[in-house]
């Protein structure tokens, strides 16, 4: 693995300083190939199917995996049109978005984490709803809205088309192969973590190794 010029890691820190695409050494190897996963027994559905338009009713089929690991959707996102540039709520857009809460306190490592195993929660929704052509899942702060009112910023997000998540087995694949998807040329992912989990030590470490 080459490693990355101390200049180079100093303009990655600087970049890392907002919300931004998450940036770093791009070098070694991509996730797994998911032809080397083992088959899913997910039902086949008509192929232009789509989920339910609110995030709430996806609660039957993905809670007890959420709850396993310590968080719970919210009612925030579901389906997006983002035709033409938008980003509207619609019955028939193609684009899930999706937002997960911590049910009780929840640590950084919890958080870096779950940048992979909240990604392997819905890895299958593009096999379940063949419709779908990307979707994104966030991690909420702990606690509800902003004291403001406004939406509080999440502290992590993972974003991935149809193509994108069937090149990664999820069984298998870190958060440090993650983090090499997003610098990939072009990405194979976006991944975004807000400024305060990206200055944090524990995090540096995953861009110094990635």
């Amino acid at each position: 693995m080459l490693a990355s010029p101390p200049s180079v890691r100093r303009a990655l820190a600087a970049l890392l300083a907002a919300f931004l695409l998450v940036a770093g050494a791009c070098t070694g190897e991509r996730p797994t190939l998911a032809e080397d996963a083992e088959e899913t027994t997910t039902e086949a559905k008509p192929a232009g199917a789509l989920p339910p338009a609110g995030a709430l009713d996806l609660e039957p089929d993905y809670g007890a995996a959420l709850a396993e690991l310590g968080l719970k959707l919210t009612d925030r996102g579901g389906l997006i049109d983002r035709g033409g540039g938008g980003y509207e709520p619609s019955v028939t857009g193609t684009h899930l978005a999706l937002y997960v809460e911590p049910i009780a306190d929840r640590t950084v490592s919890q958080y870096i984490d779950g940048i992979q195993s909240v990604g392997a929660v819905f890895a299958d929704v593009f096999e379940r709803w063949p419709g779908l052509e990307s979707f994104d899942v966030c991690q909420e702060p702990v606690g509800e809205d902003d004291p403001g009112g406004r939406e509080p910023l999440p502290v992590t997000q993972i974003e991935l088309t149809k193509a994108e998540s069937a090149a990664i087995d999820w069984a298998t694949v870190t958060v440090i192969d993650l983090v090499r998807a997003a610098h990939a040329v072009p990405p194979g992912i976006a991944l975004r973590v807000i400024a305060s989990l990206a200055s944090d030590p524990a995090y540096v470490a995953i861009l110094n190794a990635a």
